[in-house]
């Protein structure tokens, strides 16, 4: 199995749909494939009762590319290099049509530059530790009858979530009633 990892280095909007077409875009050549581990992620609730981590994310690239994702660099990635950048993984099995396996945001580049080690990582998290960041409250005095799709679909307004980047069943759920009204600060 081959992995296809995608960064949109030309993004603006952490919440606009990510445009991976550009070239340097595709970063798949640049991955550390020496190990079993240099791709890893995790993702899912490990029990029933809790909040839903978010999504994460570890790359590992060829020793040698410090100065490619250097914040510094002066090569095609110059000022492109920045945290919440749209990334995705795609799994390409046996030549069928690639699979998504992974979309987020580079949380962090780690570069560690001594000429014995010269490491790069990447890590990633999904849109779950975006949306935990925002403060989402509740109007208790404005309570109206809805089903949780629409429920869900106002907590991910209030939280700035993309319309492009959901995909919400609201009309197989039940109804919610006196639901609040939900807003952002």
């Amino acid at each position: 199995m081959k992995y296809e990892v995608c960064v949109d280095w030309d993004a603006i909007d952490w919440s606009a749909e990510p445009d991976f077409s550009e070239a340097y875009d595709n970063i798949s050549g640049d991955l550390a494939e020496d190990s079993a581990n240099y791709i890893d992620w995790s993702r899912g609730k490990e029990r029933e009762q809790g909040n839903a981590p978010a999504g994460i994310l570890n790359l590992r690239m060829k020793p040698g590319l410090c100065n490619k994702y250097s914040p510094w660099t002066a090569g095609v990635l110059e000022g492109k290099i920045r945290p919440w950048l749209p990334i995705r993984v795609r799994a390409d099995i046996d030549g069928y049509d690639p699979i998504p396996v992974y979309a987020g945001f580079i949380a962090r580049i780690s570069i560690n530059p001594h000429k014995n080690i010269q490491s790069v990582s990447f890590y990633c998290t999904d849109g779950m530790d975006l949306l935990a960041r925002q403060k989402v409250t509740q109007d208790t005095s404005d309570k109206t009858l809805m089903s949780d799709g629409d429920a869900i679909e106002r907590i991910l307004d209030a939280g700035g979530w993309s319309h492009s980047r959901r995909n919400i069943d609201k009309d197989g759920g039940d109804d919610l009633l006196g639901y609040p009204q939900t807003t952002v600060y």
